[in-house]
């Protein structure tokens, strides 16, 4: 065999290889596409105040089909607030990312953690920039995400400022 042939297959299996890790990242993140409507409440907490929220959010992939781009319409007692995210494969590919930008606000990212039908999104910064650990966990089954945010200052005790649902509506 001659060693361009050797160097052309070792090229397709790398190929094959990225592929598959691709398709599989691609799964994980295919339970958020879609048009999902909801609402959940805040509760009185050191970084929240007590209300009740709706939001629409609508996912796609992007054109290239490496990350999952997310654009939510939140609404709560002081009006309407934007939120788009993307979701990608981290770098090293066993894992994933989460990138956020709020119009008046910093963008964060943070690390996401998809476990089955479970992902757990953290740390983000608190209004100072600082970042206490803060995480909001949301749980997929068929058409319903249920999601909750908590945050802590000792690194054991958790304290919820939001929780609530989603129902995609279309897909």
């Amino acid at each position: 065999m001659s060693l361009r042939t050797l160097a052309c297959l070792l090229l397709l299996a790398l190929a094959a290889s990225a592929f598959a890790q691709t398709s599989s990242n691609r799964a994980a993140l295919a339970a958020f596409l879609g048009h999902w409507e909801g609402s959940g409440k805040f509760a009185d907490t050191k970084f929240s105040k007590a209300q009740t929220v709706t939001s629409t959010t609508d996912c796609a992939w992007t054109p290239q089909g490496s990350a999952l781009v997310c654009e939510t319409m939140a609404h709560d007692a002081q009006g309407d607030h934007r939120q788009l995210s993307v979701d990608t494969p981290d770098s090293e590919g066993s894992g994933f990312t989460y990138y956020t930008i709020s119009p008046g606000r910093k963008p964060f990212y943070g690390d996401l953690a998809i476990t089955g039908n479970t992902w757990i999104y953290g740390p983000a910064p608190d209004a100072k920039g600082h970042y206490p650990e803060f995480r909001t966990t949301n749980q997929f089954k068929g058409d319903t995400e249920t999601f909750k945010t908590e945050f802590t200052e000792d690194g054991t005790h958790w304290t919820t400022m939001l929780e609530g649902s989603l129902h995609c509506t279309k897909r």
